[in-house]
């Protein structure tokens, strides 16, 4: 007669290839045990007791009933996908749902394994507390204006005039405009309508954007916490008529004329009065939003800039 053994083991292993979630197993091992005991009974052999504790304590990995097997269903369902996990984190810091999925696809569309989207994410956010980027902005730029080539976004023209081409205001008299004497050394940069002048600056990729980004060096990276992009805008785009902080946040560029650049909010003008040579028709480039209205629009580059972030002890 065989060991018994030989009988036992295909038992054991056959167990061991059951899912946990296979609750009727229980009773089937159980059954395949009681055969087992009663076979060897009968020819006056015992179960040894090493081979009976291991098929025992297998039945510890089956539900015992319908609660036990719910509550290790909703446990496995709460198991988040690395893609689900990345997006938390994306959306908790402020991207979209569309630009996250699209951050996320761009990443697999390059060879990053699922498993790493999540730490390779978080090492794009660089320190995010404290402001200090490494790479995820820009790839969430590129992001949104692939998108917004998708929805058919319009492409604008803006027309960008170094300082030699204009005269600051007259000093003595406080409601003179700039004066534009020569737009020969204007340059144009394009944009898709939806974007600010200073993501033109910093993730534009069409011609005379990286000379756009030698006269505005936005070092805030668009919060609004510096005076680095500080534009003057050609008078003739220029809508003067003020309204109040609450009235300005309803309407595009804060004026009621979709084709003008209205006039700067207070905090806007706190930053633009520490801007290099400030004028009437100032604003900050990362405050400016570029709709199809405004194509055409003229945009006077100062001769210098003020930095303050120069001056802050980081370390």
């Amino acid at each position: 007669m065989m060991p018994m053994q030989h009988y036992l083991k295909p038992v054991v292993r056959g167990m061991q290839r059951a899912t946990c979630d296979q609750s009727r197993m229980f009773k089937t091992s159980a059954s395949v045990i009681r055969r087992v005991e009663r076979y060897y009974e009968s020819r006056h052999t015992c179960v040894e007791g090493s081979f009976r504790s291991n098929i025992i304590s297998h039945q510890s990995c089956y539900p015992k009933n319908y609660n036990e097997m719910s509550s290790a269903s909703r446990k496995f369902s709460n198991i988040q996908s690395p893609s689900q996990e990345t997006m938390q984190f994306l959306t908790s810091l402020g991207y979209s749902e569309a630009i996250s999925n699209g951050i996320i696809n761009a990443l697999l569309q390059n060879g990053i394994p699922p498993s790493s989207l999540l730490s390779m994410v978080k090492g794009l956010a660089g320190r995010y507390e404290v402001g200090e980027d490494g790479g995820l902005e820009a790839l969430a730029a590129s992001v949104k204006m692939e998108l917004q080539k998708k929805e058919g976004k319009s492409t604008v023209k803006i027309w960008c005039l170094p300082s030699t081409g204009w005269d600051s205001a007259d000093e003595n008299d406080a409601d003179s405009l700039p004066v534009v004497h020569s737009m020969e050394r204007a340059f144009a940069v394009e944009a898709l309508e939806g974007v600010t002048l200073t993501d033109v600056v910093n993730h534009g990729t069409g011609d005379n954007c990286d000379v756009l980004g030698e006269y505005l060096e936005c070092a805030c990276s668009g919060i609004m916490a510096c005076s680095t992009c500080h534009v003057v805008i050609h008078p003739d785009w220029y809508d003067a008529t003020e309204y109040d902080d609450k009235e300005q946040a309803t309407r595009n560029n804060n004026s009621t004329d979709p084709s003008k650049i209205g006039p700067p909010s207070e905090a806007e003008l706190d930053m633009i009065d520490l801007a290099y040579e400030p004028q009437l028709t100032s604003r900050l480039g990362c405050q400016i939003k570029i709709t199809k209205e405004l194509n055409g629009l003229v945009v006077l580059l100062p001769a210098g800039s003020n930095n303050l972030m120069d001056f802050v002890p980081f370390e």
